[in-house]
């Protein structure tokens, strides 16, 4: 009966301590590293600043999951307007070198930022060789004139 009281009393105590457990990899509550099969690990984070007043209007994100595919997720703080779309991609490269770019248009993904809406994400790419890095970009543009409007990329990683 003490050992009991005295765990519960260790358990509250640290939590009135704040003490959390260390920190490590895991899965985020939502909207961070959406896909269509949940939820994965934020890797890398970039904001993505309009070119006019370098003010902040999205957050890109490179995303894992535990088997180790990478994709690109963005989200807009406002949804786009009539006027407005966006794009997500997932830059991937090999030993240094760039090999491909997907799309939140690409199969698996779920369709560029449209009208009304603030994410989307990339299909998912295989990341298990060691000889893959990736990056996660994202662009908005004037549906009008198709003229950039803002723009973010996070550092290359694995």
């Amino acid at each position: 009966m003490i050992k009991k009281v005295l765990a519960t009393l260790g358990v509250a105590g640290a939590a009135l301590l704040g003490v959390v457990a260390p920190a490590s990899a895991q899965t985020l509550a939502p909207p961070d590293c959406q896909s269509d099969s949940g939820y994965g690990v934020v890797v890398k984070t970039a904001p993505v600043k309009a070119l006019t007043g370098d003010t902040r209007v999205a957050t890109v994100e490179l995303c894992r999951d535990s088997s180790y595919n990478y994709w690109a997720f963005v989200i807009y703080s406002s949804p786009m307007t009539v006027s407005e779309y966006a794009q997500a991609y997932l830059q991937t490269y090999r030993d240094g070198s760039w090999v491909s770019d997907v799309t939140c248009d690409d199969a698996g993904g779920n369709g560029h930022v449209a009208y009304n809406q603030t994410r989307c994400w990339t299909p998912k790419v295989n990341g298990v060789s060691g000889h893959y890095t990736f990056r996660a970009r994202s662009d908005k543009f004037s549906s009008h004139t198709g003229n950039l409007l803002a723009y973010g990329y996070t550092v290359i990683a694995r």
